[in-house]
């Protein structure tokens, strides 16, 4: 068997534990989000705008702190919505499994179980 097909293999498995799902359920709120499409459309349209005012020889420092105003504001109701909170809990907790199946075929090749070392030697037990 190749490598793309037992990596093929592998995904489809992982698709399978709770972490996988958790994400695509999550996934699948924050996308028939009405509330928090808008909210993102928005917030890019504004950002934009206030990137628009910002390169102007002559810039609206009205205008520019009004529109900074509204970017903070929807930044706030997006990263507070419990829609996205709860995406952004399971990309973490996907992510950290897909981390341990990295660790694991790495320690495979290489015969040596990753150290977790954090370049800082204040957290560390002894080089490895």
């Amino acid at each position: 068997m190749e490598i793309k097909e037992m990596a093929t293999m592998l995904g489809m498995r992982m698709k399978q534990e709770n972490e996988a799902q958790r994400f695509l359920n999550a996934r699948e709120a924050f996308n028939g989000s009405v509330e928090l499409r808008t909210a993102f459309s928005e917030y890019n349209v504004q950002r934009m705008l206030l990137e628009q005012e910002a390169n102007k020889e002559e810039i609206d420092n009205e205008l520019v702190k009004r529109i900074d105003a509204r970017v903070d504001e929807l930044f706030e109701i997006i990263t507070h919505h419990p829609i996205y909170v709860e995406l952004e809990e399971a990309q973490n907790a996907l992510n950290e499994a897909l981390k341990t199946v990295m660790d694991t075929i790495t320690a495979a090749i290489t015969g040596e179980e990753p150290s977790g070392c954090t370049h800082d030697c204040s957290t560390c037990g002894g080089c490895h």
